[in-house]
């Protein structure tokens, strides 16, 4: 069994779109971090594969995890099916996050049936607004230091994977933090 269990309700509910964008950037707002070293992207992007392999144990998903300015550093699979278009849909979802501070779910939903060139002004080859992608706070910043993105999964499950797992590591720092000698 995995020490990380996602929200059903909240799975489908992102599934037919009935989440609201601020119930989305509330969900955001709990993957900050006191601080952001390459140890923590190791141990996050390993949690999420963890997670991963345990509630998709037959399905193959990426797990990325790449500071603002686009540096790698933790990148994996959970089962072999990779292939190149894998890197691009990150490096697109990715791309998404950093630029506009929001999860590539929650930019997708914004988009309202538009496409990005209308909505966004941008070009969809270079921007993905999919679900998977989620950005890294870190405290009193309001800019990103990192995206965590997976992909390989329906988009709602990528997104609720990466969050999930994201918010369980924030929680963990925390409560690490508070621990005293």
């Amino acid at each position: 069994m995995s020490t990380v269990e996602l929200d059903k309700k909240l799975l489908s509910r992102l599934s037919a779109r009935k989440v609201s964008l601020e119930e989305l950037e509330s969900l955001e707002k709990k993957c900050v971090l006191e601080s952001f070293h390459y140890e923590d992207a190791f141990q996050l992007g390993m949690s999420v594969r963890k997670a991963a392999k345990d509630l998709y144990p037959e399905s193959f998903v990426a797990i990325d995890v790449s500071s603002s300015n686009g540096h790698c550093l933790f990148r994996t699979i959970t089962f072999q099916g990779s292939s190149l278009d894998n890197d691009f849909w990150i490096e697109r979802k990715r791309k998404s996050v950093l630029r506009f501070g929001h999860s590539s779910f929650y930019l997708g939903n914004k988009m309202q049936g538009k496409t990005p060139e209308e909505k966004f002004f941008v070009d969809s080859k270079e921007y993905a607004f999919h679900g998977g992608a989620i950005p890294i706070f870190l405290e009193k910043s309001d800019y990103p230091v990192a995206c965590l993105t997976v992909s390989g999964l329906k988009q709602e499950e990528d997104h609720l994977l990466a969050t999930t797992c994201a918010i369980n590591y924030a929680e963990q720092a925390a409560q690490h933090g508070l621990e005293l000698d």
